[in-house]
């Protein structure tokens, strides 16, 4: 009654539910004056983070009223701009876009060793940041459950979030986080979308991301408050030939994709450069600084590149102990 009335100003309508025959007829039935498409990404195959659903929004809002559209996003690239405006039909719309660079997050890449060194490295990282609060990213619910537990016992105030756990699990420990009735949380990626809490100090990458666009946006979650995050990555070359194996049962035009993106990351996580440099310039976006003021690993301790390649050479050395878990 109240969408009839005009008294509902805003209503949010997932695309999996637009697509329902009967949500179209009842959208047909009340005036809509405008579309927003929220994490606008996900159109594209190129994105990080694609819903099939998503390229079929176009022609659902055609056809229950052809009403002017916005699409935002926070992480696209240039392909995914250009995709997202092609699919929407927004080839001539204005672009605004604000910068992608978060100049008080330090980004970090640290070699990835077995998983009891990577362990103790984030108890440090944590007791080094006592009573902060923190974001700890894993792919896999094991990797969530066992860490979550193993912070526990080493006195952190942690809990584990994913998709296995219960709706009324997952609302709790989410509330904890933000009511700071826990410090850290460790999550797959499920965690995070429309989490606005302000002082997340530390994101932690547990397992290398499938895509810079997930990294970006994950990252992205520390510091909102405008003072300093740290982003940290544990990076082996082999989490990389994990993810390329995971792929192997998808259709060729997904791993092609897939495996490019991941390409990118990889080069990212090996790189000497400047990571803010790096970033922003996948991003489209151009940084004209020597370096970030010291804002990130590769600016603060600068390597000579025989350094670096010791770092992977290490990294590799740490395969079997990975292999063998």
């Amino acid at each position: 009654d109240d969408m009839g009335t005009g008294n509902t100003k805003l209503l949010y309508v997932a695309p999996e539910t637009l697509k329902k025959e009967e949500t179209i007829e009842f959208l047909k039935s009340i005036e809509i004056s405008f579309v927003a498409i929220d994490e606008a990404h996900c159109i594209s195959e190129w994105g990080h983070d694609f819903r099939p659903e998503y390229r079929r929004i176009k022609q659902m809002i055609k056809d229950i009223n052809d009403v002017p559209m916005i699409a935002l996003t926070a992480t696209a690239t240039p392909k995914v701009q250009s995709d997202i405006q092609k699919n929407l039909g927004m080839s001539d719309a204005k672009l605004f876009k604000s910068s992608f660079n978060r100049t008080n997050l330090f980004y970090e890449v640290k070699p990835k060793g077995s998983k009891e060194r990577v362990f103790k490295d984030i108890i440090s990282v944590i007791k080094a940041r006592s009573g902060k609060s923190g974001i700890i990213y894993c792919l896999s619910r094991k990797r969530v459950e066992e860490l979550a537990e193993m912070l526990t016992l080493n006195g952190v105030k942690a809990l584990p979030y994913h998709a296995g756990l219960d709706a009324k699990t997952r609302v709790h420990n989410q509330d904890a986080f933000l009511m700071e009735e826990c410090h850290v949380i460790v999550a797959t990626i499920a965690f995070g979308m429309g989490i606005d809490k302000p002082d997340v100090r530390f994101v932690i990458h547990f397992d290398v991301p499938k895509s810079l666009e997930g990294y970006y946006q994950e990252t992205g979650r520390a510091g909102r408050d405008g003072f300093e995050g740290d982003c940290i990555l544990f990076y082996n070359p082999s989490d990389i030939e994990k993810l390329e194996k995971f792929m192997k049962d998808k259709p060729v035009a997904e791993r092609e994709i897939g495996t490019l993106l991941l390409d990118e990351t990889s080069a990212f996580s090996e790189s000497s450069q400047c990571r803010r440099r790096t970033l922003l310039n996948y991003f489209g976006e151009s940084f004209e600084d020597e370096n970030c003021n010291k804002m990130c690993d590769n600016c603060r301790h600068p390597k000579p590149k025989s350094d670096v390649s010791n770092d992977v050479v290490n990294a590799l050395k740490s395969l079997d102990s990975l292999k063998s878990e």
